[in-house]
Parts: C-alpha cells; structure tokens; sequence
C-alpha cells in the first residue's frame, strides 16, 4: 500500500509543479505587459493517513495563485492621456454593454466619439466637476471631443493703458457729438489726436470693434469717445459705414504727466441694440480703467489693453494632475475643469477575477468596489503622461524557475524509483 502511496505521492508533485512553471512561465511572458501584477503559486500539502502512529503524507497541491497588487515602477511617456497610479486604486472602465471591469493599465485615448477608452475601447469612468474640482455628478464616460466648448464671456472689464503725448495742439474740428451720436470715419478722425482700437465680446461671443479716440482740449487736459460701427447697433443704418458713440469722457493729468483720476471723468460704455441678438454690451464706469495713462513728450501709443471677455472656443487640450482632474484648453484661450478620473479599491484587491487584457472584474471574494477619487482617502495619485510597469522582477522569476524545475526533477525520480522497487516486487515470484 505504502509503495503505492509513493507512486501517486511523486504525481502530485509533478502536477503541481508543471503547474507552478506555468505561472512562472505566464509572469516572465508578461515582462512588458503594462500595468501587469505578477502571480504566485503557492503550495499545500494534502491530507495524511495514519498507519499505526505513523503519519503518512500524500503529496503536495497547488492551494492557489495569489496575484500580489505591488507598486509597479514607472515609465515617463509623451502622451498626456497615458495614466499611472501612484498607490492603491484602479481605474474603472466600462464596455458597450455596460459590464464594469478595473485595470492598473493607463493606456489610454480618445476615440472618434472624444470617449477617453483603453486599447480595447472600454470607457474610462470619471466624475463631471464644477470649477472647484468637486463631482457635480454621477459615474459616467469620460468624453473630451468636438462637443466640449468654452462659452463665450460677455466684456465687463476693460483695462487701458498709454501714453497721449504732451506736444499734441487741439485739433480744429469739433467732436460731431456725445454719446448716441453717429458721423463718418473721417469727421471723427478729425476731431482726435490719437486713436486705438479694442475688440469687446457680446453674450453670443461675436466681436465688436470699439474704438476710443482721445482728443486735447486744453493744457493737461483730454476727452476721448468710444464709438463703433453703427451697422452694428442699428439693423438699417443710414449711414451704414458710420461709426456711433457708445461712451465718452475726460482725462486730466497732473504737471509731471500722471493721470488725475480723481478729476478725469468717466462714464459708462454701452452697445444697446445690438443687431445679432444678443445682451446689450455695458462696461461700467467702475470697470473702466485708466489709472496706467501718462501724458509725456513722446509720441501717443498704447502699451496694455485687457478686457475680460471672450468668444466661445473649442477644445484644443487637456492637462491631467494627481488628484485626476481633467482641465480643458480651449481656443478661446481659457480653460475650465471638465472631470475628475475615478479609482475603484476593493475589501481583497487580491480577490478579483481576471478576466485578461490586464482586466479584472469584481467578484464574490473581492468584496463590492469603493468608488473614490486620486488623492482623497486612501486612494493614490494620478501621473499623467506615465505608465505603470509589470511587476515582473526577472531575476526572482528565474530563481523561481529552477527551483520549479527541481522540484519536478526530484518528484519524477520518487515516480522512477517506485516503479523500479515495482519491478522488485514483480521479480519475487521468480
């Protein structure tokens, strides 16, 4: 009974050991599997029999193979969209059906759609956010294509600076009038010593060229108007190439050139009526700055104009920073947070199902997954332009081998030395 025992003792071993090169063999071909967690096998003996006071072993099995989630190392890419997470998490992504799966593999673009998917087109999870960075929504498909745009911003603000020069003589032509009043290009060219030109935005985001004109009136004294295309204000001008005022005022500067803002006047700019639809365009008083004006002996230019408005752009990039949130570039020149990538943390990270790809699904052992956001709880951080490297450490997958490899050496010689003491055995009868 015993001699056969060892027959079947040395078969376990060579079972089990065949199969632990095979998780040795699966870790060293995933080498440079990106975002790949190496597995190992670990053994069990099997259950003794007791003959006499004796106890008996039966072999060895292979009681599982745990997959460790160790820290990859990381590998600096040029994409901005490749992801690596630095710590615990894994992101989500999700197929056509709608099945979830979770992977620590960052490969990430965007599809035709603008979906931000893996190489399998699964759809990488992510929060919507307001401007703070925080989810103004649900779970859902992270989508950065041509339906993601800046909306236009209406000009409040506007910020003039520059120099009227000291040496300019008033001109003879009179302005033809205040605000509201409309004349040619070239009368009110006339009546101005220097002229420069500012693009507002309305509620739609189109632009309007406003053009402020400064005329001296006196020693250390200025008025300009702002004025504007009148086909601009009015849908049947009669005067269609004229130009309307839509705000005026003075400036008066100090004996060594400064700007006297306490005694320059400054009134509101506004575009009523305009012909597109949109809101009536004011610049407040308040909001109009001329604090930066000096009046020297040098020719009359501008050196800063700023205004806050701007016309609605489309997406031309995005930046991705640890704490997952997807910030938008935009044609407009602004840009604005879009969402925020979501990690997923299990009870028994080790418990969950691979399901290949570098995918792995929840199951009964995994525990439910933990919903969360880089950087917040427990959870890691996101590299952008990073991957994670497999965890495959060559060097212990070799020691590994050759220890395999004798194990299943040594179990095949039990197997070859049972069947020689068989033939002992058969021999008796001789």
């Amino acid at each position: 009974m015993s001699l056969t025992s060892s027959l079947y003792t040395g078969v376990t071993g060579l079972i089990t050991y065949g199969k632990s090169l095979s998780v040795i063999g699966n870790n060293l071909a995933n080498v440079n599997t990106v975002g790949f967690k190496h597995s190992r096998a670990e053994f069990a003996d099997l259950l003794t029999t007791s003959e006499g006071h004796v106890e008996i072993g039966h072999g060895v099995r292979l009681a599982d193979t745990s997959r460790l989630f160790t820290q990859g190392a990381l590998q600096t890419t040029e994409s901005v969209t490749d992801l690596a997470i630095q710590g615990n998490g894994l992101f989500v992504v999700k197929d056509a059906a709608g099945g979830t799966y979770y992977t620590r593999a960052g490969q990430f673009h965007t599809d035709k759609l603008g979906h931000l998917i893996n190489p399998e087109g699964y759809t990488v999870q992510g929060f919507q956010v307001d401007e703070t960075g925080r989810p103004v929504g649900g779970l859902g498909n992270i989508t950065l294509g041509d339906g993601v745009s800046a909306p236009p911003t209406i000009t409040s603000k506007l910020t003039l600076t520059a120099n009227l020069d000291a040496g300019s003589s008033k001109p003879k032509a009179d302005w033809p009038g205040g605000a509201g009043t409309d004349a040619s290009q070239q009368e009110w060219l006339a009546a101005s010593n220097f002229s420069t030109s500012v693009t507002a935005y309305d509620s739609l985001g189109q632009g309007h060229d406003m053009t402020f004109l400064f005329r001296k009136t006196d020693v250390n004294k200025w008025e300009y108007r702002a004025v504007t295309p009148i086909k601009d204000v009015e849908a049947d001008p009669k005067n269609p190439d004229n130009w309307k005022a839509v705000g005026d005022g003075s400036l008066e500067f100090t004996s060594d050139g400064k700007i006297d803002t306490k005694a320059s006047k400054l009134n509101d700019i506004s575009l009523t009526g305009l012909v597109n639809g949109a809101a009536d365009l004011t610049i407040s008083a308040a909001n109009l700055s001329v604090a930066g004006f000096t009046q020297y002996a040098q020719p009359s230019a501008v050196s800063l104009i700023q205004q806050d408005g701007a016309a609605s752009g489309a997406l031309v990039g995005i930046a991705i920073d640890q704490q997952g949130i997807v910030t938008g570039r935009f044609s407009n020149g602004s840009s604005r947070t879009l969402y925020r990538v979501a990690l997923a943390e299990f009870p028994s990270v080790e418990g969950l199902l691979p399901v290949g790809n570098t995918l792995f699904a929840q199951s009964s052992e995994s525990g439910n997954a933990l919903i969360g956001t880089p950087g917040t709880g427990g959870f890691g951080t996101v590299v952008s332009g990073g991957l994670e490297l497999s965890t495959v450490d060559v060097t212990q997958e070799f020691v590994s081998l050759i220890a395999s490899q004798r194990g299943f050496q040594v179990n095949s010689r039990i197997v070859t030395v049972a069947d020689q003491l068989y033939e002992e055995v058969a021999n008796l009868k001789r």
